[in-house]
């Protein structure tokens, strides 16, 4: 999917629809063994915070600088933040193909979401309440509150069907917004394309054609 010789910015895409998806698909090639994580270190847990709009360049600065003095509390975040992409993974997964969600991914996103809401309050705008989150100075791992918040509000959202791409070696969600809900790639240009040449060089094999012989 990306140019091995890109850098970690130029790699994050933001495509799924929903922000908890977009955490999850920083892994590619997720069913292979070759899997490419995109979040390996707690500073790549903050390049993807600021790029995907939760932080600011200036809060970008001070995670950095409290990440510094607290390694371990940042290895920490950083744990949580997979734990939880993986279990949200196996979660909107199994939605997708129709199985049972596992109950202990369940737990793990509700610690989560718990974490996240400790910080919430009420307040008052223009005549209407809405919520605040009480993260100033950013906490460390305020990216990993606003993921578990995106996904609270999309695992009870009625109106949205999530779906894994078919592509056989990529594993990423996003949100179906087709009127018969039929999309099937997370990006025809890249998954959809491949599959199609895929099936072409097939129907050419299982005739005999050239790919059959080994010439191209």
């Amino acid at each position: 999917m990306a140019r091995s010789e890109a850098s970690p910015a130029d790699r994050l895409e933001f495509k799924s629809g929903r922000l908890c998806l977009d955490f999850i698909n920083t892994v590619r090639l997720r069913p292979l063994s070759v899997r490419v994580d995109l979040v390996n270190e707690y500073k790549d847990l903050i390049l993807w915070s600021h790029r995907a709009g939760i932080v600011t360049s200036a809060e970008m600065a001070q995670l950095t600088e409290a990440a510094r003095r607290q390694p371990r509390a940042a290895a920490e975040v950083l744990s949580r933040a997979r734990r939880l992409r993986e279990a949200l993974y196996r979660i909107f997964s199994a939605q997708a193909a129709g199985v049972p969600v596992p109950t202990a991914d369940v737990r793990t996103v509700n610690r989560a979401i718990a974490r996240a809401m400790a910080r919430a309050e009420l307040v008052q705008s223009s005549g209407a309440f809405e919520w605040r989150w009480t993260e100033s100075p950013p906490c460390l791992d305020r990216m990993v509150s606003a993921v578990a918040r995106s996904a609270a509000e999309l695992l009870t959202s009625k109106d949205l069907t999530v779906r894994e791409c078919d592509g056989y070696d990529c594993g990423w969600l996003f949100i179906d917004v087709t009127r018969n809900r039929s999309r099937r790639w997370c990006d025809m240009a890249t998954c959809g394309n491949r599959a199609k040449g895929r099936r072409h060089y097939e129907r050419r094999r299982s005739a005999g054609g050239p790919a059959a012989s080994g010439t191209r």
